[in-house]
């Protein structure tokens, strides 16, 4: 493919199921105990059988791997860990072959401490490459020259041994936020998304895309928590030139899609990065919905959590486009968040049908479709993550005990949901013939792809039931109007689709115990409980984490 034709037709994105893989967990064609590209090429027809359109892969470019490839150290390099560019194409060309788009993700706000670029400036501060990063002076006392912490803990300085000026980091340490004022580094990321979208790549996922334009007075934040501070860094001056410029040079020429990782941004400011008329983004990525709102009492408050969706349907409005994501690499397991483990197929059901009948790109992260389980974690030696590992030496530092110190750990830890896949009964879950990178989670040994698949009632077959509805009326659940009809219920979620005289009721339970609301009239057309459980469908109620989908009579 080349820059002046593309193989995607326009819009496939909002059409689109997407399915996101967490390579080093997916499946290991080679035996080292660390999933690869050829393990997903292997497991192609799995996801063709789920009913997904688009594979979204986490970073597969070379990396040192201390933030599990979101440190790039080369933007143009396969990672040898997951094999080489002719795996790459190999992958692109089978799942083409398929019909199944592949999406890499790039992270544009900072590179590995380790690329060329940065070991570059370090050698030669006052060269061409010492300015492809942000340096300030500490203060005459010492102290880093703002108050800005890293996401991850810490100040976000650290000045490298032998050297008067500090570098920003947003992120690890390892991760310096690359200085997108610089022209030669926009062009230079250019290039690199250029090079793999000449391959046949659909598309990036554009990792915190909103923080790659930063105030150059680089003033001290005021308090607040870390949301507070994605808004603030999401206000960069240049952020929607430079995300106009990236569209225009690297995207469109292709034909591609730009989807947009969007901390800080809120439906109205989405909705301008959004606007057909004035493109940048072709969809953005929010975390609105990824943790469950509380109360004053620290309770789940499923009003809130119902009208996040209301408002960033109006928000972004028909004409910009909007993602669905309630699981991803970085969060703990969904059942764990929003349902309940002691009822686990209800749950899990319940919050698929939540994601798929939206009016948006649903985001499916791998496991969600099987329910699977967070992990027992019982020693810091299973913990891979460096969020969870830098807190550990942070909650040490302030005198907690080791214990205390885990129990934080454990609490930010991403690695929930990067253990290894459960395909079959076989040893590790048939993730791997050898030892697997990442502690595999037991609890999930039985809740294996293959045993699902054979299953008459499962998570799995749910999901595949529920994805062929909605593609079955493609058009409708993309541009049906949305509408909360009970928005002050404290349970049940009931939302209205219509579209030129068609019409869909959503009803959901959030909540697990039976539920008394107004429900429509009209055929289930889709439900997580078997009609044999019940004779009929109970008029004026849901049972726990109950889903349905009623087409009028």
């Amino acid at each position: 493919m080349t820059a002046t034709s593309s193989a995607f037709a326009p819009g496939w994105e909002r059409r689109a199921i997407v399915y996101q893989i967490y390579p080093k967990s997916f499946f290991d064609a080679d035996g080292d105990g660390i999933g690869d590209l050829a393990g997903l090429t292997e497991k192609l027809d799995y996801i063709v059988d789920l009913g997904a359109d688009a594979v979204w892969l986490c970073p597969i470019f070379k990396s040192p791997m201390i933030d599990q490839g979101y440190d790039m150290a080369d933007y143009k390099a396969v990672n040898p860990l997951f094999g080489t560019l002719d795996d790459v194409d190999a992958l692109i060309e089978e799942a083409r072959r398929r019909d199944i788009k592949i999406i890499l993700d790039i992270a544009l706000n900072h590179c590995s401490t380790q690329h060329a670029w940065f070991r570059e400036a370090l050698a030669n501060p006052s060269g061409p490459y010492g300015n492809y990063f942000i340096w300030r002076r500490p203060k005459e006392d010492g102290t880093p020259p703002n108050n800005w912490p890293s996401v991850f803990g810490g100040p976000a300085w650290t000045t490298p041994e032998g050297h008067d000026r500090a570098y920003l980091h947003l992120f690890d340490a390892s991760q310096a936020d690359l200085n997108w004022d610089n022209p030669h580094v926009r062009q230079e990321i250019y290039a690199a998304i250029r090079f793999w979208l000449a391959r046949g790549i659909a598309g990036f996922r554009l990792d915190v895309v909103t923080m790659i334009s930063k105030d150059p007075a680089l003033p001290d934040l005021p308090p607040g928590g870390l949301m507070d501070r994605y808004r603030i860094w999401a206000r960069g001056p240049h952020l929607h030139a430079y995300l106009r410029e990236m569209r225009r040079e690297a995207f469109d020429p292709f034909g591609a899609v730009a989807i947009g990782e969007a901390p800080g941004l809120t439906p109205q400011t989405a909705a301008a990065v959004l606007d057909p008329a004035d493109p940048m983004l072709h969809m953005v990525y929010h975390f609105d919905l990824v943790e469950p709102p509380r109360d004053q009492s620290g309770a789940y408050d499923r009003v809130a959590f119902k009208e996040v969706f209301t408002a960033w349907d109006r928000g972004v409005g028909s004409q910009g486009w909007n993602s669905v994501v309630l699981s991803n690499h970085d969060l703990s397991r969904v059942v764990h968040r929003f349902g309940d483990p002691a009822n686990r197929y209800e749950s899990a059901t319940m919050l698929l049908a939540l994601v798929l009948f939206q009016r948006a790109t649903p985001f499916l992260y791998q496991g969600d479709e099987l329910g699977l389980l967070n992990t027992p974690f019982t020693d810091m030696s299973e913990l891979d993550d460096v969020w969870a590992k830098t807190t550990y030496k942070q909650a040490l530092k302030k005198g907690l005990t080791p214990v205390e110190a885990f129990a934080k750990a454990v609490a930010v830890t991403r690695d929930h949901a990067r253990t290894p896949f459960p395909w079959t009964e076989g040893f590790g879950g048939g993730f791997s013939g050898g030892s697997p990178w990442l502690k595999a989670n037991p609890l999930n040994f039985p809740l294996n792809a293959e045993r699902q698949s054979k299953a008459h009632r499962s998570v799995l077959r749910f999901a595949k039931e529920a994805i062929a509805l909605r593609k079955a009326e493609a058009p409708f659940w993309q541009g049906a109007a949305f509408e909360d009809l009970l928005p002050d219920h404290r349970d049940v979620f009931l939302f209205r689709r219509a579209l030129a005289g068609q019409t869909r009721f959503v009803a959901l339970n959030l909540r697990g115990a039976r539920a008394e609301a107004p429900l429509p009239s009209g055929r289930v057309i889709l439900s997580n409980y078997r009609l044999q459980d019940r004779k009929r469908p109970e008029e004026g109620a849901l049972l726990p984490f109950e889903a349905r989908v009623y087409a009028p009579d």
